[in-house]
């Protein structure tokens, strides 16, 4: 028989119940809950825990974090010694006059100077050879030859 299908008397004695079926999702009274926690929880739970030495996981971050300080210091002396070694964009010394903030700020725009002009080359280059290849396909399919042929004959390899 289902919960429907009870008489109205045993409905409401299930309804009053402070015990909850297993398949109710209402939870147990305050009082029953409280007594069913306080028997779960071990004894030693109340009484205060002694400081215990750092945990691995602690000592660990410890660790870590001096291997980042040491490898920040290292980067900070790299930078500096990029700075001092830059010159200006003609190949100039940077004035001695400037301070240590205009003289990154130089040596950056220097930096990405040189990256932009590679990057150019770079750009031209594959242009180029883009146009190389498409004309050496013409030249393959006019003979009626596969393209690694025609890239052989012309001293041209396949990594090239």
């Amino acid at each position: 028989m289902s919960s429907q299908e009870l008489p109205s008397q045993q409905q409401s004695a299930l309804i009053s119940s402070d015990a909850p079926l297993p398949s109710s999702p209402t939870p147990a009274s305050t009082g029953q809950a409280q007594a069913q926690s306080n028997s779960a929880l071990p004894a030693t739970s109340q009484e205060p825990k002694p400081i215990q030495a750092p945990s691995s996981r602690v000592t660990a971050l410890q660790a870590r974090q001096a291997a980042l300080q040491s490898k920040l210091a290292d980067l900070q002396a790299q930078r500096t010694a990029y700075i001092e070694k830059a010159t200006l964009p003609s190949d100039l010394a940077m004035p001695k006059d400037w301070n240590e903030e205009q003289r990154a700020k130089q040596a950056l725009a220097t930096a990405n100077g040189i990256i932009k002009e590679h990057i150019t080359a770079l750009h031209r280059y594959n242009e180029t050879k883009d146009i190389g290849l498409g004309l050496m396909g013409l030249v393959a399919e006019g003979r009626g030859v596969r393209q690694k042929i025609v890239m052989e004959e012309f001293g041209i390899g396949e990594k090239d």
